[in-house]
């Protein structure tokens, strides 16, 4: 067997300090620590390896002069790792050339294509990321293997590596055999098939695994906000990117509204006011509707229409949409301060992950109505049993205070007439006609309370004539117009549906009464095509439903309508938004009235 000259041992540390022994026909370095070294060479350790390295190779060549010689490109940034690697694969007979960054190893593949290039990761001026990409661009270097050596060891890395066009991830501190054996095979061009279909196995585990990490995390809580606080902390993570944003759909459908966030640096205002946006700036900052995507799209940062993203300066910015049920929901901003790139299978991951969060977030919403609907028909419930004794106590109050005690007096003054009789005529008419009205003041009390109860109009004249009466009524005290517009013919309704429909404009008129400090309401009444609609509106101050909807108790005047509605087979639709002011839609499909 060839044994190398000692050079090697001259290699490594200098001829003082070191000796060169064989082990199994191998060349094994020993270090003689009682040896003085020799001075640290000044020149530059880049410029001292390519020195030492000339001399190597000339001893070296001999040792497999009948192998096939191959040109091994060695990317990495630590002189000494890149020593350890060449050594290696130099004592198989493979020629050798070393970059000590992502620039100087396109600059050598420019100048020679290499067999097979050993790429580092983590590289000064451009690191191995963006040299795998620039390598699968190029037609004629795509075909290069590339075998990726690194420290980075997460999944996400390595789905990069073999997303990006790796035919291996190797993992710092490295077993050098192992490494050869890599090398060995990345130079068969008959192991190519094999090796891509490893690849995408691979990808596929690692996808598979990735995902099965995050559900889990996502089905640990049914809180949306907690769900959204993990996806923003596993994407952040996962991907090695500078900022992660979830924003929603807001209610009314017209824009995004930032729930969560996470960075690596602190964001300013401006930075997250980019992921509250309008749906339309949205469309022209992608230059597509967010529904019709299929993965993460880039958004443009330039120019007067970017969706916003202008505050983002610097920022590389890409949206993954949220899409349940068919219906765009929010969006998932994924951004970086330098240029943002997913790989094909980084991608597919994304789309999948998008999935999984747009359903674990339509799960939690479902679960969030549940719970909040089975509160409402609790305090509901409770409700309906306190306001029948409030009713009860407020009826017996006014009947006692009101038309009882008139009836009362109305007795007393009979009784006066009937003590008088027999004396003065005059003091008997003045006590009868005192009577009169006290009677006559007892019977409208009666119909008032009786009205209040439930209006005589509305069984004698029907909805509209009944609405019509309350309305003079309220305007009498209301300090703003109330206008009614009404169909010239309104179909004949049932006593519950008449019933139902004044119950809710009565609750309608209360709310504008007690909150929206308005300057105008409209009641509006008309059949539009196959349904009965009631719409209640004004131009007050409005208010945000989800807030609305969290504060149950401020919310049971909507619920009590909504109940109404759904109770004739129909809806109840709510409009709301802050300084906006307030419609209310009621439609009950004219097959049930």
């Amino acid at each position: 067997m060839y044994r190398p000259p000692f050079l090697l041992g001259r290699l490594l540390t200098g001829p003082d300090s070191t000796s060169l022994k064989y082990t199994h026909g191998m060349p094994t370095l020993f270090l003689d620590r009682k040896r003085k070294r020799k001075p640290a060479d000044p020149a530059p350790p880049g410029a001292r390896w390519h020195a030492k390295m000339a001399v190597a190779r000339e001893g070296i060549r001999t040792m497999n002069e009948e192998k096939r010689s191959s040109d091994i490109l060695v990317v990495d940034d630590e002189p000494e790792v890149a020593r350890i690697i060449a050594i290696n694969l130099e004592y198989d007979g493979h020629q050798v050339r070393v970059a000590y960054n992502g620039q100087e190893a396109l600059e050598e593949v420019a100048r020679k294509e290499p067999d097979c290039i050993l790429l580092d990761i983590m590289m000064p001026v451009m690191d191995g990321w963006e040299v795998l990409r620039a390598l699968k661009r190029d037609p004629g270097w795509a075909r290069i293997p590339v075998i990726v050596v690194t420290a980075r060891h997460t999944d996400i890395d390595r789905i990069k590596g073999f997303s990006g066009g790796a035919i291996e991830y190797v993992t710092k501190p490295f077993d050098p055999e192992s490494l050869k054996d890599y090398v060995a095979k990345a130079l068969q061009p008959r192991q190519r098939e094999v090796e891509e279909e490893t690849r995408r196995n691979r990808i596929r585990a690692l996808q598979t695994s990735t995902l099965y990490r995050i559900a889990e995390a996502l089905i640990s809580t049914l809180e949306i906000q907690e769900i959204l606080e993990i996806v923003a902390e596993q994407l952040l993570s996962l991907f090695d990117i500078d900022i992660c944003a979830i924003s929603l759909l807001n209610p009314s459908g017209s824009e995004l509204r930032r729930v969560s966030s996470r960075s690596t640096f602190p964001l300013g205002r401006k930075v997250l006011d980019t992921f509250d946006v309008s749906l339309s700036r949205l469309r022209g900052a992608l230059g597509a509707d967010p529904l019709d995507l299929s993965g993460p799209a880039e958004i443009s940062t330039s120019g007067k229409d970017n969706g916003g993203t202008e505050a983002a300066g610097r920022l590389s910015i890409q949206l993954l949409p949220l899409k349940a049920k068919g219906r765009f929901t929010g969006a998932i901003f994924l951004g970086q301060e330098k240029r943002l790139w997913f790989s094909e299978e980084e991608k597919e991951l994304l789309s999948a992950i998008g999935n999984l969060v747009a359903m674990a977030i339509e799960n939690a919403r479902l679960y969030d109505d549940l719970r909040y609907d089975e509160e409402v028909h609790k305090q509901l419930l409770q409700m309906v049993i306190t306001a029948q004794e409030d009713e009860r106590r407020r009826v017996a109050s006014e009947l006692h205070d009101g038309v009882i005690q008139n009836m009362v007096s109305a007795l007393f003054r009979l009784q006066l007439c009937a003590t008088q009789m027999g004396e003065t005529p005059d003091g008997v008419r003045q006590a009868l006609e005192e009577a009169q009205e006290i009677v006559n003041g007892g019977i409208a009390e009666m119909r008032r309370i009786i009205a209040g109860l439930r209006p005589l109009a509305l069984d004698d004249m029907g909805l509209v004539i009944a609405i019509q009466r309350y309305i003079r009524y309220l305007q009498e005290e209301a300090p703003f117009p109330i206008v009614l517009t009404a169909d010239d013919e309104v179909p004949t309704l049932t006593p519950d549906v008449e019933t139902a429909l004044y119950r809710i404009f009565q609750e309608g008129m209360n709310n504008i009464f007690k909150h929206s400090q308005c300057g105008r309401a409209d009641v509006s009444i008309h059949v539009r095509e196959d349904e009965f609609v009631l719409e209640i509106k004004d131009d007050g101050i409005g208010f945000e439903l989800p807030a609305i909807q969290h504060r149950l108790t401020q919310g049971f005047g909507l619920v009590g309508m909504r109940e109404r509605a759904e109770s004739l087979g129909g809806i109840l639709e709510v409009r709301s938004s802050n300084g906006e002011g307030t419609m209310i839609t009621a439609r009950i499909p004219l097959r049930k009235i």
